[in-house]
């Protein structure tokens, strides 16, 4: 349909879709008018046939407007709301929701004192959080207790040291001082449109890369059974000293999946003249008949012994073995991902694991790197190795 002035097409046309306006609708429709009763025509504002062409025109771009956004949905760049992260689910991605805050707080008191779920704390500028389960304080005079903020968003994410007030002192008597050694994090409002859209967007733009970040994302999206990887390079004309790395070279670090699809995804995705470096080395065949050698690393496994004394739990308590599969979720073993490459083992970060396994009350902690010399201390992960534990190295006594 065209309009009086314009042989421009209304609706989907090789440049995409073109919307009329209301403006260009009235002209349209008052154009037809004249072309059926004349020139002498009454298309005033007042007359009937004016108003009615109005109403007409007014309904028209309504239901235009309709069909624009209709066409817009199949989009990400002008997707909103409901329709973009319908297209994000095709990709595999969610919208992340709103979320509230949590880490842990140390709290010191009497020995024996229980702390009940739902017990408040809060930073000196009125930011509350609330205890998740039940804690009692040990024979050390203090306990790790898991927090939650009351309310979502960013805000609830505090530094360490802020969280210092106990809300209620009168509820439970006992408590000299609460602190959190770490900082609250996880706070978050609903991802907005915006932020979803640069997510989608680097979730997908290693299709067509070669760097360093490509070939990570290929290991990780493509690679059945990789839980973790870390790709790292020297583009440089001088050797690398900090990862040991000959001038223009890379080296994937790789943990999971198969060597030969691990190969295959590093050769797909790596810059043409760029050496692989690494421990296994498995020939790729190219599209030139050319036999390739790709190599990469495995992470050196890491043992992280876990010795848990002086356990308390309530009726409620399943048994040893939740706790210890608890653990091993967290950290990983021979068969699950955990924690990535190169992170260290955090030792303030394995209290609120135990104790989110039903009936735990107390205990207490100790971690080792030998099964010999146990701490209350962080275990340093090279960025070569992986931690890793399993049934036997976790010990409850």
């Amino acid at each position: 349909m065209n309009n009086d002035s314009s042989t421009e097409n209304w609706g989907l046309t090789e440049k995409g879709f073109n919307r009329p306006t209301y403006t260009t609708l009235l002209n349209a429709l008052e154009y037809k008018a004249r072309e059926l009763y004349g020139d002498s025509v009454n298309l005033t504002v007042r007359s009937p046939l004016g108003l009615f062409l109005r109403i007409i025109a007014w309904v028209w771009n309504i239901l235009w407007a309709c069909l624009e956004d209709i066409y817009n949905s199949r989009f990400v760049d002008t997707a909103a709301g409901t329709s973009l992260f319908s297209l994000g689910r095709n990709i595999g991605m969610q919208v992340l929701p709103e979320g509230k805050a949590t880490g842990y707080i140390t709290i010191s008191g009497t020995p024996g004192t229980r702390i009940p779920a739902g017990f408040l704390v809060s930073t000196n500028g009125g930011l509350q959080y609330v205890v998740t389960s039940a804690v009692t304080i040990g024979t050390g005079g203090s306990v790790l207790a898991i927090i939650k903020a009351v309310k979502t968003g960013t805000e609830y994410n505090t530094d360490a040291g802020t969280v210092l007030v106990i809300v209620n002192p009168s509820s439970v008597s006992g408590i000299t001082d609460v602190y959190n050694k770490s900082e609250i994090t996880g706070g978050r409002e609903k991802e907005t449109d915006t932020a979803f859209r640069d997510r989608y967007y680097k979730s997908v733009d290693y299709a067509g890369g070669v760097n360093a970040d490509a070939i990570r994302a290929a290991l990780l999206n493509d690679v059945e059974g990789v839980s973790s990887a870390y790709i790292y390079e020297n583009d440089q004309d001088v050797f690398d000293e900090i990862y040991n790395l000959p001038a223009h070279s890379m080296e994937a670090v790789v943990y999971g999946g198969l060597d030969e699809a691990v190969a295959q995804a590093i050769y797909a995705r790596r810059a043409a003249g760029i050496q692989t470096l690494g421990s296994t080395e498995i020939d790729v065949l190219t599209a030139s008949g050319q036999t390739m050698k790709i190599r990469f690393s495995r992470p050196s496994p890491r043992r992280i012994w876990i010795r848990i004394t002086n356990l308390k739990t309530t009726k409620e308590f399943p048994g040893n073995g939740a706790i210890k599969e608890a653990l091993l979720e967290y950290i990983g073993d021979s068969t699950s991902g955990g924690l990535n490459i190169g992170v260290s083992v955090v030792y303030i970060k394995l209290p609120g694991i135990i104790n989110s396994v039903l009936g735990v009350s107390d205990f207490d902690l100790a971690i080792s790197s030998d099964g010999i010399n146990y701490v209350k201390e962080n275990i340093a992960i090279g960025y070569r190795q992986k931690a890793l534990t399993d049934m036997e190295a976790v010990i409850i006594t």
